[in-house]
């Protein structure tokens, strides 16, 4: 690899990209208001003065009815049809089937509100004081969470649930993911490989089921794209939601998470004060949901010139060509306010500016024809070059991964077609380029006119 490029990807400076969280105080009430933490404090007070419970800590099968009944904790399907609710409170013969009594049961022990001892459940001492405290609710409410995401999305569903939660986090806020996607980029191959391409209800089906029991610890939020259609129906039948959002006590529980892990994730209040090298450095760490948010976030926090002015201070010169493409992002994103001075940058000695100036406004689409056929012919390898160098920044997967993609097609070759105009102005990174493009690319007759290019390069100046 060049000098200017690390053997390997550089370490990630953030793991996730930056939030904005409500107040504590507002958070903590929406914990308390969750299904899932209602009916765990509900039991921890119902319990008292003391209720008696065998080995595994459960109530006997008479009290267990009787919690279920007054807190209606019995299967989803069954809330609104009271004949199928007693046929199925019939059928139970102990505790353990019943799942929606268990839940909050084991997570009130778990949380430390109810205490066990002696063949005797009671509410702890303290726990009407600590409902007061929104430290310890919310501390409570993560703990709940974290719980809730490995039964649901790891148990349930057989998912990663950093993966499926990290790409709930990254999508903007308020958005609303449609089922069909997060199915399709967040479940395993093993599991869709083998199901159909027009039909897979199973996969669906269990991501629903996981999804509901975030939806009952307050962390998403479910929906239909029909007003009306999220009621139960006589029979119990309630149609599949289409959409899963975040809600803000879910992004302030993922990461939670995240910081528990010693994982970086930044708020956007601290993310916007980076300067301009770590912020570009940040942009390669997200999703492009993720990159949206943060690019907005750093542009609004300062008047465009100014944002200009810092972002290519830090990019410009050798040895920075992932930092630069991402420049061209941030900068795309305004570059119909910055017109001028982009146009003004044109004139620079640096060509690395000129370079990224000409980018940028040729993704605007605001010149003329023949200012772009003028600035491709004039600059058109250095950007070429450019992004072969971004990618080898990222190491020999991500060159190879770029290669495949659509971005490179026809690069390479409009590249090769002038060889003799690689060397007139030289880019630092083009004889790297050159070495990889022949060692790596997949058309053999484009890597062999790459290492031809190499071998009868000029003397270094």
């Amino acid at each position: 690899m060049s000098s200017h490029h690390p053997q390997a990807p550089s370490p990630r400076l953030f793991s996730a990209r930056p939030v904005s969280l409500l107040p504590t105080e507002e958070l903590a009430r929406r914990a308390l208001d969750s299904p899932l933490m209602r009916a765990t404090i509900g039991l921890s007070r119902w319990c008292g003065p003391v209720t008696p419970v065998d080995a595994d800590g459960l109530p006997d099968l008479h009290d267990t009815l009787t919690a279920i009944n007054e807190f209606g904790l019995w299967p989803r399907t069954l809330c609104r049809d009271p004949e199928r609710r007693s046929a199925w409170t019939a059928k139970i013969t102990s505790p353990a089937q019943a799942e929606d009594f268990l839940v909050p049961w084991n997570t009130a022990q778990h949380l430390g509100m109810i205490e066990c001892e002696a063949g005797q459940a009671r509410p702890a001492p303290e726990l009407e004081r600590w409902l007061d405290s929104t430290g310890r609710v919310l501390h409570w409410w993560t703990l709940a969470f974290h719980q809730c995401a490995e039964r649901a999305l790891h148990g349930t569903a057989g998912l990663d649930p950093r993966t499926t939660l990290g790409h709930l986090y990254e999508s903007p806020d308020g958005a609303r993911v449609p089922l069909r996607l997060v199915t399709q980029e967040i479940l395993p191959a093993r599991q869709t490989h083998y199901l159909p391409t027009r039909h897979p209800p199973w996969s669906t089906a269990l991501l629903t089921r996981a999804l509901w029991q975030l939806n009952d610890a307050g962390a998403v939020a479910l929906g239909w794209h029909t007003p009306g259609t999220d009621t139960t129906g006589t029979h119990g039948h309630r149609p599949e939601p289409a959409w899963v959002q975040l809600t803000d006590l879910g992004r302030f529980g993922i990461r939670q998470l995240l910081l528990a892990e010693e994982q970086p994730a930044p708020l956007t209040e601290e993310f916007v004060r980076l300067g301009a090298d770590e912020f570009l450095d940040a942009l390669a760490d997200f999703s492009p949901d993720g990159q949206l948010v943060a690019l907005t976030a750093w542009l609004d926090a300062r008047p465009p010139d100014r944002a200009l002015r810092e972002i290519v201070s830090a990019s410009s010169g050798p040895g920075l060509a992932l930092r630069r493409w991402n420049a061209t992002m941030a900068l795309g994103s305004i570059s119909s306010r910055i017109e001028p001075e982009l146009r003004a940058l044109l004139r620079n000695r640096d060509p690395t500016v000129v370079s990224l100036a000409s980018v940028v406004l040729l993704a605007s689409r605001m010149l003329t024809a023949p200012e772009q056929d003028g600035l491709t012919s004039a600059y058109g390898h250095w950007t070429a070059i450019d992004m072969f160098a971004a990618a080898t920044c990222l190491g020999e997967t991500g060159l190879k991964s770029f290669l495949g993609s659509e971005a490179a097609e026809g690069i390479d070759r409009f590249l090769l077609n002038d060889v003799p105009r690689l060397w007139n102005p030289e880019h630092p990174e083009t004889r790297e380029v050159l070495r990889l493009l022949g060692r790596h690319h997949p058309d053999p007759s484009i890597a062999a006119r790459a290492r031809a290019a190499e071998t009868h390069a000029p003397p270094p100046a």
